[in-house]
């Protein structure tokens, strides 16, 4: 593994960023700053076919992240994630935002900075992160607004972005919102929601493929709807995204003509205990459509088990087959199967 790029001055400015807080929070001891600093390590070893049919295998420093929240008083809060991903994303500031909560004397929080807005819900059993998450994950500085009503809770969001319309004009422009219902009884958990963005192509997969990001001919809305369902030791996901309307042909296209990108997760998992420990066993299948120009498989199914070998440690393995599209959608009507072990520590 290449280290050299880790130690950059995105770095640097980030770790002294970091100390300086850490050193503020502690010259302000005598306010009683709260803070609570967590992260993530995952290494991970993969093999097995591409859709060419060619060999390949790889161990990676998948994911590191650092997370530092202080709460300044009960109604005022900070949050800052750190993220690395090897071959990915060098080391940066991934998340950085302030909440105020109570606003009026409301059960209402207005969170203002760098976030993933609430578009989707992506909650997964696997190693490998949903086709849901791969086309709908969005990523801006937006201000929202939400609530929690009983079991009733949502948002709104605005932001600016980077993508428009040729004849928009810079300003901020994008909007948001999901709601949700979640209903608890006495042996089971059904959380619901809907979820909307006004451009879909601000979602990061979409952002990167599109051909003039400031230039777009349509700039569709995307909506989401997840189910996500707790009964003992089974959890049952159901998820899917997508646009609402094609884009133009010449700003994303598919087998030459208007792409409406789409993706759904239909996913069951099961706790158990496997050799002592506790384990989960979970079974995903997955789809796309028009999604070709996103690099992203027409269907995928997926297994995996997930074992608690340590305190906050876990070791899992996945095995997943993809199917590309057809040579005539653009594609090369292969398949492949990826075999996955990661170990993971939380702290």
């Amino acid at each position: 593994m290449n280290i050299n790029p880790i130690f950059n001055k995105t770095v640097i400015a980030t770790t002294v960023a970091a100390l300086g807080l850490i050193t503020s929070a502690s010259a302000h001891a005598n306010n009683q700053y709260e803070i609570e600093m967590s992260g993530v390590v995952e290494i991970e070893a993969s093999g097995g076919r591409a859709t060419d049919g060619a060999a390949n295998s790889d161990i990676t420093l998948a994911t590191v992240e650092i997370g530092i929240d202080t709460t300044i008083t009960d109604n005022v809060s900070a949050h800052l994630l750190l993220l690395h991903e090897e071959d990915d994303t060098n080391l940066e500031i991934d998340e950085g935002t302030i909440t105020l909560s109570q606003l009026g004397g409301l059960p209402v929080e207005m969170t203002a900075g760098q976030m993933y807005v609430p578009f989707g819900n992506f909650e997964s059993h696997m190693v490998s992160d949903p086709l849901t998450l791969e086309i709908g994950e969005t990523r801006e500085s937006a201000v929202q607004f939400s609530t929690q009503v009983g079991n009733i809770y949502g948002s709104f969001y605005t932001f600016k972005g980077t993508t428009a319309k040729a004849d928009e004009s810079d300003r901020v422009k994008g909007l948001g919102a999901n709601i949700g219902f979640n209903l608890e009884g006495d042996s089971f958990n059904l959380d619901t929601g809907l979820s909307y963005i006004s451009n879909m192509a601000e979602t990061d997969s979409i952002e990167g493929t599109v051909a003039t990001p400031a230039g777009l001919v349509d700039t569709p809305a995307g909506i989401g709807f997840h189910a996500i369902l707790n009964r003992g030791p089974l959890t049952v996901i159901t998820e899917y995204v997508g646009a609402n309307d094609s884009f133009d042909a010449a700003d994303l296209a598919f087998n030459g003509n208007k792409a409406e990108p789409s993706a759904y997760n239909i996913e069951a998992g099961y706790e158990l205990s496997m050799f002592g420990k506790e384990s989960t066993v979970a079974f995903a299948a997955q789809g796309s459509s028009e999604a070709q120009a996103l690099g992203l498989p027409e269907s995928r199914i997926l297994g995996s088990i997930s074992l608690a070998v340590r305190e906050q440690t876990s070791l899992s393995f996945e095995w997943a087959k993809s199917d590309d599209y057809d040579i005539a959608d653009g594609g090369t009507g292969l398949s492949t199967d990826m075999y996955t072990a990661q170990i993971a520590v939380e702290f």
